[in-house]
């Protein structure tokens, strides 16, 4: 639309100033001048139109990355955390299952001493074994 009213706007502004009659030679060239630099005004803010366009087309790109990578390193953490946790779990498994085996081997060791003990007060009774 912008285009079509830039191509448009020079015959139109040419016409004017023809139409009112008072148009000399170098009022034409003046209207025409002004067109020009109309048009390429147009055109710059129509270039940096554009280019503003792209560097936002760029930084949503770059959020969209952002947002892509700071999701994957939610989802590592989310599993370090799992992981962390499954080792505290097995490091608390392996603690309980040292604590039953001392707690077995001390039960072994007075039930052999038991064993043993008895085993002397019969030997120094005279009873046989």
């Amino acid at each position: 639309m912008q285009k079509g009213m830039r191509i448009a706007m020079l015959p139109a502004l040419l016409g004017a100033v023809l139409l009112a009659g008072c148009a000399t030679n170098e009022d034409v060239r003046a209207a025409a001048a002004s067109a020009d630099s109309a048009r390429m005004q147009a055109q710059a803010a129509q270039a940096r139109a554009d280019a503003a366009y792209q560097a936002a087309e760029t930084a949503g790109q770059h959020a969209d990355q952002a947002s892509n990578a700071a999701g994957a390193a939610q989802a590592a953490a989310n599993s370090a955390q799992n992981a962390a946790q499954d080792a505290m779990a097995n490091a608390q498994r392996a603690q309980d299952e040292l604590r039953a085996a001392e707690e077995r081997e001390v039960a072994e060791r007075a039930a052999a001493e038991q064993a043993q003990q008895t085993r002397r007060t019969r030997l120094a009774r005279g009873e046989r074994g």
